[in-house]
């Protein structure tokens, strides 16, 4: 088994995480030993993440980002031992296309990346054109298959939800199963759509290259 709000700029701070043992890691995320071994990298880049909620700062691998959504996923994959080389959320989205890392798989990893579109009106044009607009990091996925993602948004890095079981549905019977990831404006265009699922484009697997 496998298992918010906002976008923006942020900021991040850093502390020296205990490397995982497999029993720990099991027992976490409900794995056997051998997928342990076999997604033991991805997982360190989620714990990395999950580790910098809440930072002022974001650092990794004796260096600090920039305050935004790509510089935690730089900073997650770096404390993780991976070098993303300072990318923004377009070019991690082009080397993963690239590099064959991209995928629409609705059951991602731990560690993987995943990508939205339209999270804002970046180009202040009112019209629903805003690519690659936001990006965060896989840190488990449910049975019901709702995602738990951790980002840097308009309130810092927190944990954010995703269910692309039911992409347009915010909550169902008092259980969260997406996030609103953009704001409700009042001239907002009649297609807007607001939730995690409905803004999500896919997600990538840089981690794998390590494993």
């Amino acid at each position: 088994m496998w298992s918010g709000l906002l976008l923006v700029t942020l900021i991040g701070c850093a502390h020296t995480l205990p490397k995982p043992t497999v029993r720990a890691l099991s027992e976490e995320y409900e794995l056997s030993r051998r997928q342990v071994r076999r997604f033991h990298k991805g997982i360190s880049v989620a714990e990395s993440a999950a580790g910098l909620i809440g930072a002022r700062r974001l650092r990794g691998g004796n260096r600090t980002f920039r305050y935004d959504c790509s510089g935690l996923v730089n900073a997650a994959y770096a404390r993780a031992g991976i070098d993303l080389d300072g990318l923004n959320t377009a070019a991690l989205f082009q080397r993963a296309k690239k590099e064959n890392r991209f995928h629409r798989r609705k059951n991602p990893r731990p560690g993987d990346i995943a990508f939205f579109d339209n999270t804002w009106d970046r180009n202040g044009d009112r019209r629903l054109n805003d690519r690659l607009t936001h990006v965060a990091i896989v840190e488990k996925v449910d049975d019901n298959g709702t995602i738990t993602l951790i980002h840097n948004g308009g309130k810092g890095v927190k944990r954010t939800y995703m269910n692309l079981r039911h992409k347009g549905v915010n909550k169902r019977d008092g259980v969260l199963l997406n996030s609103f990831l953009r704001y409700r404006r009042s001239n907002d265009r009649r297609r807007t759509k607001y939730l995690t699922g409905e803004l999500w484009r896919g997600f990538a697997s840089f981690w794998r290259d390590e494993d």
